[in-house]
């Protein structure tokens, strides 16, 4: 196993950012795509694999388009809810219908547009297929949870009034207690499955070449991660909940509230970055490219969360202006414990790669550009 690395530096994305920052603002917004491009180039060109980097081949023209319909839908959006507060649930029953589309659209470009050793990655998975998962199975899980939610609302107040004397108010309280832990838990299954399925069809539609990468992912093990992580979330609420009590005896408020604001934030840092970090172990020791070549993952959240709590306090105390160093770092211990098995023959792999498909490969069209983690 060969560990990836970033051979970029704070100061250098430095003065990418900031240009880009003074460009953006200077026209208004305009300069963005150009912007993205730009910062995507840099991190792309650092990241290193056994003497080989990554290429990002989009242009801020082709990411121009996206980017103007987006503001367009913007403006709609921001003006429709003035003159019709009801306009934002329209909108957003729109955006939900379109949203598969346009992580459809996003994966097959930013797959396209991205190299390694002049090998160009691909995204082949069906539009179906995002439909049912980025729409389908949220709108299921979301419909399913109503119904029980609706039964709820509706026969705890009846047997309320239906004159049984064993209904005390303790029993019902227990009901209800049962009830909002049969929602969270299948709002957490929701999440789970979605998550799960979400992760199999990007991976498992991503091509390197010719070369196709696959991944199986059981929902159970994404449920036991947020379940933990649901518990973790007791910490800080508890921590919370002390300073704010202690607030109504006086005495050193401000330095409690400080401290229970402080520890609030590092736990909820602490707990995204036990996600992350599980998340993507499972996700890396389950992927294969061409079932031949293995991923590993040896981010710890221990580790993780202390870049993030550490950048935090980077960007909050310079004004933002540490903003590219904050970047920088992340970039850095993630890529260092993102591993590859370089060992299974790795650069003949990647020759016989270069000889399968062209450099460019097909024609890059249009851009709609969402952000999606694709597990890599």
């Amino acid at each position: 196993m060969e560990a990836l690395h970033f051979t970029g530096k704070g100061n250098e994305y430095f003065k990418i950012w900031i240009v880009n920052v003074l460009l953006t603002i200077i026209t208004v917004g305009i300069y963005y795509p150009w912007a993205k491009v730009r910062n995507r180039r840099y991190f792309y060109a650092n990241t290193n694999l056994a003497d080989r980097n990554f290429e990002y081949h989009a242009t801020g023209k082709q990411l121009l388009l996206g980017f103007l319909i987006a503001v367009f839908f913007f403006i709609i959006y921001t003006f429709g809810t003035q003159i019709a507060p009801q306009f934002a649930g329209i909108f957003m029953i729109l955006f939900m219908l379109i949203l598969p589309w346009l992580i459809w659209r996003s994966l097959m470009f930013n797959m396209r547009v991205t190299s390694f050793s002049n090998v160009h990655f691909a995204f082949k998975g069906s539009l179906k297929k995002s439909y049912a998962i980025f729409l389908g199975y949220p709108l299921v899980g979301f419909l399913l949870l109503m119904v029980v939610g609706g039964l709820a609302s509706t026969l705890i107040p009846a047997l309320n009034g239906s004159g049984h004397t064993s209904l005390n108010t303790t029993t019902l309280a227990i009901g209800s207690i049962i009830f909002g832990l049969l929602v969270m838990a299948g709002y957490l299954y929701i999440i789970a499955l979605v998550r799960a399925k979400s992760k199999e069809y990007i991976i498992g539609n991503s091509y390197y070449g010719q070369g196709a990468f696959s991944t199986k992912l059981e929902v159970s093990k994404f449920i036991k991660i947020y379940a933990k992580a649901f518990g973790l979330i007791l910490i800080p609420f508890v921590i919370m909940v002390i300073g704010m009590s202690s607030l109504r005896y006086g005495g050193g408020v401000e330095i409690i509230f400080i401290l229970g604001y402080i520890g609030t934030l590092l736990g909820m840092l602490v707990i995204m970055a036990y996600v992350v970090s599980r998340e993507r172990a499972y996700i890396y020791e389950n992927t294969l490219l061409d079932n031949k070549i293995a991923f590993e993952s040896t981010l710890g959240a221990r580790e993780f969360a202390f870049v993030m709590f550490t950048n935090f306090l980077l960007v909050a105390f310079t004004l933002g202006l540490a903003t590219p160093w904050a970047k920088v770092r992340v970039a850095k211990v993630m890529l260092a414990n993102t591993l590859v098995d370089t060992s299974v023959g790795f650069d003949e792999y990647i020759t016989q790669q270069q000889t399968k498909v062209s450099a460019i490969g097909e024609q890059i069209g249009e851009a709609f550009d969402v952000d999606i983690d694709v597990g890599f």
